[in-house]
């Protein structure tokens, strides 16, 4: 795997692009490496095989371990407005295959342009073909 300074410089050089909705779709089952930068220099490099995207909220019926409730999206249902709701229903959060949360999200007022800890810090791949740097 490439370093977060080599990353960085083929970043610079044009060779990552952002990573987007559309992309994901046709990405799933292959080993990207991804590079987003952080607030303050807590910039960040992860390698993975991609696996499944879905909506917070679809994320959130399967976390059951809630009291009161069904699930976390019941309860975000009881007292978040249809506004948030609808929010939390198009954003989306990626995952690997092996099912670990990337903390990588597409927001819909992003065009569907992933980001990684804050919705303006977009994350950049590269497919993992021994070709990142062509």
């Amino acid at each position: 795997m490439k370093t977060l300074n080599e990353l960085k410089e083929l970043q610079k050089k044009g060779k990552m692009q952002i990573l987007t909705m559309n992309d994901i779709l046709n990405l799933k089952g292959k080993e990207i490496t991804t590079l987003y930068y952080g607030y303050r220099g807590q910039d960040g490099i992860d390698s993975f095989k991609v696996g499944e995207v879905i909506s917070e909220y679809d994320n959130a019926a399967r976390d059951t371990d809630i009291t009161g409730f069904d699930n976390r999206a019941e309860y975000w249902g009881s007292f978040m407005t249809k506004e948030q709701l609808f929010e939390k229903k198009t954003t989306y959060m990626l995952f690997t295959a092996e099912g670990r949360n990337t903390y990588m999200k597409a927001y819909p007022f992003n065009d569907g342009w992933f980001s990684c800890s804050d919705s303006d810090r977009f994350v950049f791949f590269l497919i993992n073909d021994g070709n990142e740097t062509n």
